[in-house]
């Protein structure tokens, strides 16, 4: 056996091999709303701290790149959609903090959530690497988003009361110190809070190597147990999992289909089209995701 990346323990076993077709490493496999589902190198398991990863060598430096220039038009399309699902967040997370102070918003990519968070009268900032993104949210929002990967000592120690990562800790190769990253930067008492892929969910064990969320741009994955195993060496308490929902346009539900069959999200996707209910917002369970909330 492999010593485990992340806890170092001689305990990683394979979970599923590589799936046979070809990944690749260009930016069109980083960009948000791309359907290269099932795709995926190895996928190993450590046995004794549970998390799971793609068994490749990348630097998120080499990633970082990718998210610079990635182009994602379906993603801008979809603003409705996610506006009510942003709305969503932002109201259960003012029931988790006592008040609206600073916030943090990481890979907020169109700057969307930042938007709704300061007209709810959140001091809120954003950080995104992808620069089409971060233009749209200054001509769209009016928004100013700090053009650049979360780093290291980009913000000073104890600078917020409240980060998120909305569907984004799941990119990161090491998102074992983007927690501890996260740590330095809230204040005591601060709330992180975040969504991301449940590998251990009933839709991943039935979908096996096949399920959609192993995909080339997610690099590790938390269950709820490991999250929690490694929020809590990070520092964090209190937390709390919640299951996942969000909103999507009819239209764009049909395209995420071609994960489970290429014709049935093509008839579905014409049929609705046809319909004129393209637009329409669809609320969704997400049976495979989870929100998370977590106490410095």
């Amino acid at each position: 056996m492999k010593n485990c990346r992340f806890c170092h323990n001689k305990s990683v076993e394979l979970l599923y091999p590589a799936s046979g077709q070809k990944t690749s490493v260009s930016p069109a496999e980083f960009a948000c709303t791309n359907c290269g589902f099932g795709v995926h190198g190895p996928i190993v398991r450590c046995l004794k701290c549970k998390i799971i990863y793609v068994d490749a060598d990348i630097k998120q430096s080499q990633i970082s790149t990718y998210y610079e220039v990635a182009k994602d038009p379906e993603y801008f399309r979809e603003q409705p959609a996610r506006n009510k699902t942003f709305n969503r967040y932002l109201r259960k997370l003012e029931e988790t903090c006592q008040e609206r102070g600073k916030l943090l918003d990481i890979g907020t990519n169109t700057g969307l959530f930042v938007k709704l968070a300061q007209d709810a009268g959140w001091k809120a900032m954003g950080i995104e690497p992808n620069k089409w993104a971060v233009e749209y949210a200054k001509k769209n929002y009016n928004v100013d988003i700090i053009n650049k990967p979360f780093e290291k000592n980009t913000f000073p120690k104890n600078s917020f009361d409240v980060v998120t990562m909305w569907d984004v800790i799941e990119h990161f190769t090491d998102p074992v110190e983007e927690l501890s990253k996260v740590y330095g930067i809230l204040k005591p008492g601060g709330v992180f809070a975040f969504t991301t892929v449940d590998p251990e969910s009933q839709l991943a064990h039935l979908m096996g190597g096949k399920w959609s969320w192993y995909m080339e741009m997610h690099r590790v994955f938390f269950s709820r147990e490991s999250a929690k195993l490694y929020l809590e060496k990070a520092g964090f308490k209190n937390i709390i999992f919640k299951p996942h929902f969000r909103f999507l346009s009819a239209g764009y539900l049909t395209t995420r289909l071609v994960a489970i069959n290429t014709n049935l999200s093509a008839v579905s996707h014409k049929l609705i089209t046809l319909c004129g209910l393209g637009k329409l917002m669809v609320p969704y369970y997400a049976n495979d995701l989870y929100d998370c909330y977590a106490v410095k």
